[in-house]
């Protein structure tokens, strides 16, 4: 009986791990980094040294977040604050667009917009994090 309830055990732990933390696809990264909300758009702010970070340092950089009711609502409610945030972005969206030559960005095509326009908008061009957790790092955006 008691190999039983140990097999069992040992069975379900990695289920319960699994659930606790979203499969990171192939073509994607896991981040942790620190910035300031406003809305859904989340801006990262300058990496310092006592910063938590996970995954490449993406610099500045703002992401437009997604992600499950409950976490959503947490960051309406951290709205205008500077937080850290654990995501899964697309490696492709976190690869510079092309080379800059004098101030001029060239790459390799003109970018398509999915809403049919074929012009982009800026909301095209802005990457997207699907937001796990979000946490409060200070009362205002200013890093600390």
């Amino acid at each position: 009986m008691t190999i039983l309830a140990v097999l069992l055990t040992l069975a379900l732990t990695p289920q319960a791990e699994k659930q606790d933390r979203p499969r990171v696809p192939e073509d994607s990264v896991e981040l942790t980094v620190v910035g300031c909300l406003k809305g859904r758009a989340f801006t990262t702010v300058p990496q310092q040294e006592a910063d938590v970070q996970r995954g490449p340092n993406v610099g500045r950089r703002t992401f437009r977040l997604a992600g499950k009711k409950d976490v959503m609502d947490e960051v309406k409610k951290l709205d205008r604050r500077l937080v850290e945030i654990v995501g899964i972005v697309k490696r492709s969206s976190l690869d510079d667009k092309g080379v800059k030559v004098g101030g001029v960005a060239i790459s390799g095509g003109s970018p398509v917009s999915p809403s049919g326009s074929g012009i982009p908008t800026a909301v095209d061009n802005t990457a997207v994090m699907d937001v796990s957790s979000v946490r409060q790092r200070a009362a205002s955006c200013t890093p600390q």
